[in-house]
């Protein structure tokens, strides 16, 4: 499963703050704040609630829909911010520094070009970034995906993957900023 060398990541880096988009039911937040430095700051993002069949279709998400009150609640005990909205107006107002991003937020390429767009905003200069969703097989990644994205950065496809419903994989992404 790929998410094992995001929480190794993680473990590695031992971060400060990360900044996740695509909280979705907290699982992940969860697993790398347990191996993150005692006092790492979390920010969360995603739709929660706000979801709706409309945003599913445009994002290709297949996932349930959860309340963000919920996963706050999940995440007591961890110093946890999350914001509920669209990320190309929540993110794009958000301003502190972090060193840890994992996107995997919504699907399409203008969200994920616009969600790494704000993150390089406020990712330091030493951050590691992760984006999730770089796929391989019938997938049309001129229009889902982060595959033509990254191409535009020095990056690293890592070799773990998943399969994907419908046929091919996915994996995630390194990128360094040069």
């Amino acid at each position: 499963m790929r998410y094992s060398a995001l929480i190794q990541a993680v473990r590695d880096k031992q971060p400060k703050a990360i900044l996740e988009v695509g909280t979705w039911n907290g699982t992940r937040a969860i697993e790398m704040l347990n191996v993150a430095p005692e006092g790492c700051k979390y920010y969360g993002f995603d739709l929660f609630e706000d979801a709706t069949p409309e945003t599913d279709r445009e994002e290709m998400n297949v996932k349930s829909h959860h309340y963000v009150d919920r996963i706050q609640e999940r995440l007591s005990g961890y110093d946890a911010t999350l914001y509920r909205g669209n990320t190309r107006w929540t993110l794009a107002e958000f301003n502190e520094p972090v060193d840890f991003v994992w996107l995997d937020g919504g699907h399409s390429v203008e969200t994920i070009q616009s969600d790494l767009d704000n993150v390089l905003r406020v990712a330091t200069p030493e951050a590691r970034i992760f984006l999730d969703d770089y796929y391989t097989g019938p997938i049309d990644t001129t229009k889902f995906g982060c595959n033509s994205i990254v191409e535009k950065y020095r990056h690293e496809v890592l070799p773990q993957r998943d399969p994907v419903s419908g046929g091919g994989w996915v994996q995630m992404v390194r990128l360094f900023r040069d």
